[in-house]
């Protein structure tokens, strides 16, 4: 019986592409297609074990973990994935009536000040829930690198992470192949949602780890330290006594040292900074079986439609969010509409005022919008409300989405600037590129129009669809900072700010964008517009070109010593190996067709000054701020 893990999945991997095994005591014998026979160099026929003693008495191949043929198993089967369609099998057993349904449906989702009751016959659907698998390898220093499995399953229309026991109910459920299956719609702000749920993970974890080896850290910068401090030290007493002619020796050795201690000193915080990456592997779309149930939430006479998926194969209901401001606390039935614990919390029991409080304004006249073609569509029934009837802070940064893609669509490059962050990707995208490049970085040609959007916040994130004159969808996602757009992208970023590894993939939206730079960019700009877009795209471009803007005046003395193309190939390499991305430093040298030993150097003076990080990949914060 095969009890060894390693061993295990490289059986499973076999009989996977075509190979055949089967048990024989400790071992196993296996008979391999042609592709895995020349791939491990392995002979068709043979037999394997993870036991050594097995191995050793009775001639058989020793498979354990650490093995180049499991190595070489594991990276193929990363590279190749796991994707697709599972659609569940309906139970077999009658369904639970309407008052059952009922009655779980109370239980369930709770309302304050209201009751739900269910309006109408339950109607069967095929409820879409995302199970995301990924590798997260941790680096915490040049020698320590870990690898860990990680697991999401996402609701796909609430976009809320399923409890485990509900996880394990689907994971157990039958499911019959079918060659054609419906596709489930919003599918990106979900696998978004888990990705960011891994990552946030991801990063206590690595901070976990990170504890274990910092002694290492700090005995290796305090050795470095004592180091360069005895060195200064001599240098400074030589100093004080030496002749004219040799002291200006001696200074210009100070002053070499003390760069060297910089340098050095950034190379052991470098080698010893913490960062992960997370490889996603698998993606299952689960259309689960499920009887949706029409409801009203009840108070008074007030009602309020909703809807609720009870899940057959798991006799629970899936989750739901807040029909106003989409959070995940409890329902609330108020008396203008219906809102959640977050959005309508209970009035604090103060004494009552004396004075009749004041009338409220009157709102303004309603004003037209700057670009009419590009409109928000109505909310249906089963959407999550009006704008009136979400939170204030949701409907301002629902309400940026409108200010963007109405400047965007009439090409106002003044009322685009005054709803970006300044020193931010989304202002050098505009100014650099100018307003067609909002729509060319989500994916829309340059011949196609914007018309009509849609708005959902989640946090600090405005993401929707904009739809196109062809009647094309283009997903878009607006990190905001301060009620400002940050920036504009066809995905949605990581918690450090790196960007989905899909992208790396050459999956980008942007490449059939091929709009010009405006004039009068100075060297270094007018590189990174062109070629750094033509290296690795233009979200890169415009996180690199907001970086090298924030230099400031430190960009003439910067310039005096270093060619532009150079300082141009050194900050487009170092924002995209801080949104994730392999760039090195050959790969960017060939490229803008350089030496890689001036692209090293000029990174030496930039990397302190632009002082990019984990959570700060364009945003470098001046001292003092």
């Amino acid at each position: 019986m095969i009890t060894d893990p390693a061993l295990e999945f490289w059986l499973r991997h076999v009989a996977a592409d075509g190979g055949l095994w089967e048990p024989a005591g400790d071992s196993a014998y296996v008979v391999l297609p042609a592709q895995l026979r020349d791939a491990y160099r392995l002979p068709e026929e043979l037999r394997v074990t993870a036991d050594p003693d097995v191995a050793r008495e009775d001639g058989a191949t020793l498979l354990t973990a650490g093995h180049p043929v499991l190595a070489e198993a594991a990276d193929r089967v990363l590279a190749v994935g796991d994707a697709g369609y599972l659609v569940l099998d309906r139970p077999a057993g009658v369904p639970p009536g309407r008052d059952v349904l009922q009655a779980e449906v109370r239980e369930a989702f709770p309302a304050d000040h209201g009751r739900i009751d269910v309006s109408g016959e339950p109607a069967f659907v095929l409820h879409p829930v995302v199970r995301v698998g990924a590798l997260v390898s941790y680096e915490l220093s040049a020698e320590d690198r870990f690898q860990e499995e990680a697991e999401r399953w996402v609701d796909v229309p609430s976009r809320r992470e399923i409890p485990a026991a509900l996880a394990r109910s689907l994971s157990k459920a039958l499911y019959n192949e079918r060659t054609v299956v419906p596709p489930a719609e919003n599918l990106l702000p979900a696998i978004g949602h888990a990705h960011r749920l891994m990552d946030s993970a991801a990063i206590s974890r690595r901070a976990v780890l990170a504890a274990e080896v910092s002694s290492g850290f700090e005995a290796e910068r305090g050795r470095a330290a004592a180091y360069y401090a005895d060195a200064i030290a001599g240098i400074e007493r030589r100093l004080a006594t030496a002749a004219p002619d040799r002291a200006a020796v001696l200074r210009e050795r100070l002053r070499a040292t003390r760069e060297e201690q910089v340098r050095r000193l950034a190379e052991i915080a470098e080698k010893y900074e913490a960062r992960h990456v997370i490889r996603p592997y698998r993606l299952h779309v689960l259309l689960v079986p499920a009887l949706r149930v029409a409801a009203d939430v009840l108070r008074g006479s007030r009602r309020y439609p909703m809807s609720f998926d009870w899940l057959l194969p798991a006799g629970v209901y899936a989750p739901v969010r807040c029909p106003s401001c989409s959070a995940e606390a409890g329902l609330v039935a108020g008396k203008e509409k219906l809102g959640c614990e977050a959005c309508l919390p209970p009035k604090p029991a103060t004494v009552a005022s004396a004075t009749k409080p004041a009338a409220p304004a009157k709102p303004p006249a309603a004003k037209p919008p700057v670009a009419p073609s590009v409109t928000s569509p109505k909310p249906s029934r089963r959407e999550a409300g009006p704008p009136q009837a979400r939170g204030a802070q949701q409907k301002a940064r629902a309400a940026l989405a409108e200010r963007v893609w109405s400047a965007v669509a009439s090409g106002d490059r003044r009322t685009l600037a005054r709803v970006l962050r300044p020193d931010s990707p989304a202002a050098a995208l505009a100014r650099v590129y100018g307003p067609a490049a909002f729509t060319g970085i989500i994916g829309m040609p340059a011949g196609e129009a914007p018309e009509r959007f849609t708005a959902a916040v989640d946090a600090e994130t405005v993401h929707g669809v904009l739809l196109g004159s062809s009647g094309a969808e283009y997903h878009y996602f607006i990190p905001s900072q301060d009620g400002q757009a940050a920036e504009v992208l066809p995905f949605p970023v990581i918690a450090d700010g790196t960007f989905w590894r899909s992208y790396w993939w050459g999956r980008r939206p942007d490449a059939r964008w091929s709009g010009p730079a405006v004039k009068g960019l100075e060297p270094v700009e007018r590189k990174l517009a062109v070629a750094g877009r033509d290296w690795n795209g233009l979200p890169v471009a415009a996180r690199a070109l907001a970086a090298w803007d924030r230099l400031g005046d430190t960009r003439d003395r910067l310039l005096s010593a270093h060619q532009p193309d150079v300082l141009a190939a050194c900050v487009i390499r170092l924002v995209a190996y801080r949104a994730g991305g392999k760039a090195t430093f050959a790969s960017v040298a060939d490229h803008f067709r350089l030496a890689e030993e001036d692209v090293r150097r000029a990174d030496r003076a930039v990397r302190p000054l632009l002082a990019l990080g984990p959570g700060r990949p364009w945003l470098a914060l001046r001292p003092g701020v």
